[in-house]
């Protein structure tokens, strides 16, 4: 990341995709992720033909609850700096 030209402050620049607006979209869209996910392994478990497929739905919510996690970590790690930041000033 790169910082602001003034020196006085050295504000951090956050990209676009790394915003908070950004970071909300991509949580909301992986909790619509993670809904259809659970509907597959509710029906590969439901039909016999299907349940050793049931891994692949299991690996897509596996993977989108890990980055969902990982996208809320860095919020709320940015949000407590930025409160340090503003108790400290």
């Amino acid at each position: 990341m790169r910082l602001d030209s003034n020196p006085i402050f050295r504000k951090m620049i956050t990209p676009w995709y790394d915003s908070n607006t950004a970071c909300w979209i991509l949580i909301t869209v992986l909790m619509g992720l993670a809904i259809f996910s659970w509907t597959g392994i509710r029906v590969a478990l439901a039909h016999g033909d299907y349940q050793a497929y049931v891994w692949v739905p299991g690996m897509l919510l596996a993977l989108c609850l890990l980055v969902a996690v990982s996208v809320v970590y860095r919020m709320i790690r940015r949000f407590y700096d930025r409160q340090v930041q503003n108790t400290n000033l």
